[in-house]
């Protein structure tokens, strides 16, 4: 028999009331909950979320007095804040950034806030993209059949790829059981279902996303609307002295298996290669 459940949706963060649930999940399509994600494709093990560059610096001196390595990542409208290690593209987290700081400290504009405000809630928290939606919706109803989805938006306004991932998200809780679904919930059902689930050209339409492109970082785009394209499902730590992520067990791919292909695919079309077989064939 199938379930029956209840689906209810915040279209921004930053508003002083969360409706009742069992659990939160927060989306920032572009770029923290993606970045968030990738993190611990990659095998990074704690993330750390804050509300403000200063609240992050100060977090990393205290994580290096405790003898840890953090990475300092984040952004303040788009741009890395002076002396952040890194910014918030998904596409600057490497393999090799991770092995050398498992640990990071982050903080942007609008997805790290939501987090905290849905903490605040005393609700378990999940952090959720397209990257990794379906895994988000399967572990999500272990844990209970009220669903909150709480969008970041943008300067604490609705934004359209957010509510595009949250009615994908609802969609997918469709495929389980019934859902009885506040209004805001169907008018994001309403917006996935009419985009034609052209995901990167319909979120190419928001505001933010074409300020991205303006700044450079087009690439991030394309890279926030793959489907599906993870496991990882990154929760908020409960009964931690401090807010932290971490993947849920077994979640995550083993990433070496990605790699070797990454690998494999940089050395098919390194034009270096491809030019010193031109030369030998010449000779």
């Amino acid at each position: 028999m199938a379930e029956n459940y209840e689906a209810d949706l915040v279209f921004a963060g930053g508003g002083n009331y969360l409706p009742s649930a069992d659990l939160w999940m927060v989306i920032d399509v572009l770029r923290a909950t993606t970045v968030m994600t990738r993190w611990f494709e990659l095998g990074g093990t704690e993330l750390y979320p804050v509300k403000t560059p200063d609240e992050a610096r100060e977090l990393v001196k205290e994580l290096r007095g405790r003898g840890s390595s953090p990475l300092l990542m984040g952004e303040v409208n788009g741009i890395p804040p002076e002396g952040f290690d890194m910014g918030n593209s998904p596409l600057d987290l490497t393999y090799d950034v991770i092995r050398a700081h498992y640990c990071g400290v982050m903080s942007t504009t609008n997805g790290t806030g939501a987090l905290l405000e849905a903490e605040s809630s005393g609700c378990p928290v999940m952090a959720v993209s397209f990257r990794n939606y379906s895994a988000c919706v399967d572990h999500a109803l272990t844990i209970g059949t009220r669903i909150g989805i709480l969008c970041s938006g943008r300067k604490h306004r609705p934004s359209w790829e957010d509510t595009l991932c949250a009615g994908a998200v609802i969609e997918d809780l469709q495929r389980h059981g019934e859902v009885l679904m506040s209004d805001s919930a169907r008018i994001a059902l309403t917006l996935w279902q009419n985009s034609g689930k052209d995901t990167e050209s319909c979120v190419r339409k928001s505001t933010h996303a074409q300020y991205l492109t303006q700044i450079g970082y087009s690439n991030d785009i394309s890279f926030a609307c793959e489907i599906d394209s993870s496991t990882v499902v990154p929760m908020l730590a409960e009964n931690e002295p401090r807010t932290v992520l971490r993947a849920v067990s077994g979640s995550a791919r083993p990433y070496h298996r990605e790699s070797e292909k990454i690998e494999q695919s940089a050395k098919k079309t390194d034009p270096f290669e491809e030019l010193l077989a031109y030369t030998r064939k010449k000779d």
